[in-house]
C-alpha cells in the first residue's frame, strides 16, 4: 500500500497564469491552473522505532488511527469480540521516509486482536498476571500471507519439573512429570495446521513459526500460582507467500547463515554450564530447518558445551544412557524414547569433512543419550566427542 502526503491538506491554493497564443494576429489568452503543493508516495516499509523496536512506516495520520479502524470492522461486522480490544492505533517512534512518515509501532496486551504485521504482544514482569489465561489473537493481514512468526525478545515464565542428574549417567527418579508443563505453559495455535508443542520457562532468543490460518490463530499464556515472575516481550511478523525468509511449510523453526546455534526450548542459553537439574521439556516433537547458503554443500553439528562425565551436563542430553556404567551417545533402534533426528548423518572423524577414513552412519540419523555420540562407547568428555555430525 502506498500513501499520498499533500502539503496542503485542508487549504488547497492554485496560482492562475495566463498563457498567451501568438500565433496569427489575433492573440488569445488561455487561462490554466497550476498546483502549488507537491505529491510524495511513499511504500509502507519495516522501519526501526526510537525504542528499538520494529514498526511500519505510515502517515501521521494512519498511525494514530489504523488500529481503531479494524476494531470498528469487526464490531460492524458482528464479531464476538470478547478478545477484539486492539490498541487504539499504533505509537509514533521517529520519522521513516525521509521524513514524510514516521515509524509506527503496535504492542498489545493479554485479551487483544491484532491483524497489524509486526506487533508486539507484551507483559511486564509480575507475579501475578491480570488475566490469566492471557490470550492474544492474531488474524492475519492479508489473503497472501502464509506464515506467520514469533520472536520472543524477552520470555521467562515459570519452567518445567525438574530431575535430578545423581551421577554420572542416572536421573533421580521422579515420576513421569520430569519436564511437563504443569505450573506456567504457551502454546501457538495454527487451525488447520500443526500447532506449536507446548512450553515454559526461559525462552528468551527464541522463535517458532507456524503455517497461517485463515482463522485466527492464538497465542495463548496459561499461569498458576505467584511464586514466579512472568515477563514477555514477543514480535509477531507476517510473511507474504513465496518470502523466503518465513521458511519452508512445516518448520517451527528456521535458521540462517552460515554459522550459528540453536537450542532446545527452556535450555538456558545465557549460562556457560549446564547444571544437574536442567531439562529438557516432555512432548516435542517439531521440525528445525536451515537455509543452505550460497556454496555450501553440508551442514555440520557440534554440541557448545562438553559434558565432564560427571553430575555436570553438557549442553546435549536426549533420552537415558545404552550402557548403565557410562553416560553414552546412543544411535537408531536403542533410541527409544526421545532423539534428535539429522538425515542422512555422517562423523566427520578427522575434522575435514567426509574426509578419508571418516565413518559413514548412512541410516543412523536418531541421535539420543547423554552424550552426541557416534558409536554406543562414545562417553561424555572424551576427546570424540567433539567431532561433528554432518549432513549433505
Amino acid at each position: 500500500m502506498k500513501h499520498i502526503i499533500t502539503s496542503l491538506v485542508y487549504t488547497l491554493a492554485f496560482l492562475s497564469f495566463d498563457i498567451v497564443s501568438t500565433e496569427g494576429q489575433n492573440a488569445t489568452r488561455v487561462g490554466k491552473l497550476i498546483p502549488i503543493f507537491q505529491v510524495v508516495t511513499f511504500p509502507n516499509l519495516p522501519c526501526v522505532g526510537s525504542s528499538s523496536r520494529n514498526g511500519t512506516c505510515y502517515t501521521s495520520e494512519e498511525c494514530t488511527t489504523r488500529g481503531k479502524k479494524f476494531n470498528y470492522l469487526r464490531r460492524q461486522n458482528g464479531t464476538n469480540c470478547n478478545y477484539c480490544f486492539l490498541p487504539l492505533g499504533g505509537i509514533s517512534a521517529g520519522s521513516c521516509a525521509q521524513g514524510f512518515g514516521v515509524c509506527c509501532t503496535f504492542s498489545i496486551a493479554c485479551g487483544a486482536t491484532t491483524s497489524q504485521n509486526c506487533t508486539y504482544l507484551i507483559q511486564a514482569a509480575t507475579t501475578n498476571p491480570t488475566s490469566d489465561p492471557c490470550v492474544f489473537t492474531i488474524c492475519k493481514d492479508s489473503a497472501d500471507i502464509c506464515r506467520i512468526r514469533l520472536d520472543f525478545t524477552t520470555f521467562s515464565i515459570a519452567g518445567p519439573v525438574t530431575g535430578s542428574v545423581i551421577d554420572s549417567n542416572a536421573l533421580e527418579d521422579n515420576g513421569g512429570t520430569v519436564g511437563d508443563c504443569l505450573m506456567d505453559s504457551f502454546t501457538l495455535t495454527s487451525p488447520g495446521n500443526q500447532a506449536s508443542p507446548v512450553i515454559c520457562g526461559f525462552n528468551t532468543g527464541q522463535h517458532m513459526i507456524v503455517d497461517a490460518s485463515d482463522q485466527c490463530h492464538k497465542a495463548s499464556f496459561d499461569f498458576s500460582g505467584t511464586a514466579t515472575t512472568r515477563q514477555f516481550e514477543i514480535k509477531v511478523t507476517q510473511y507474504q507467500c513465496g518470502d523466503e525468509l518465513g521458511g519452508p511449510d512445516g518448520c517451527l523453526q528456521f535458521f540462517t547463515g552460515n554459522t550459528g546455534q540453536f537450542a532446545s526450548f527452556n535450555f538456558p542459553t545465557t549460562s556457560s554450564t549446564v547444571t544437574s537439574t536442567v531439562t529438557h521439556l516432555s512432548n516435542q516433537c517439531y521440525n528445525m530447518c536451515f537455509r543452505q547458503e550460497v556454496g555450501k554443500c553440508a551442514i555440520c553439528f557440534n554440541v557448545v558445551i562438553e559434558g565432564t562425565g560427571a553430575t555436570d551436563q553438557g549442553s546435549f542430553g536426549l533420552s537415558i544412557a545404552f550402557t548403565a556404567a557410562m553416560a553414552d551417545g546412543v544411535q537408531d533402534s536403542k533410541c527409544s524414547e526421545d532423539y534428535l533426528q539429522i538425515p542422512g548423518g555422517e562423523r566427520s572423524a578427522t575434522g575435514a569433512l567426509f574426509a578419508v577414513g571418516s565413518i559413514a552412519l548412512i541410516g543412523h540419523d536418531r541421535i539420543c543419550g547423554r552424550s552426541f555420540g557416534h558409536t554406543d562407547t562414545e562417553a561424555e568428555g572424551a576427546a570424540n566427542n567433539e567431532e561433528s555430525i554432518c549432513s549433505k
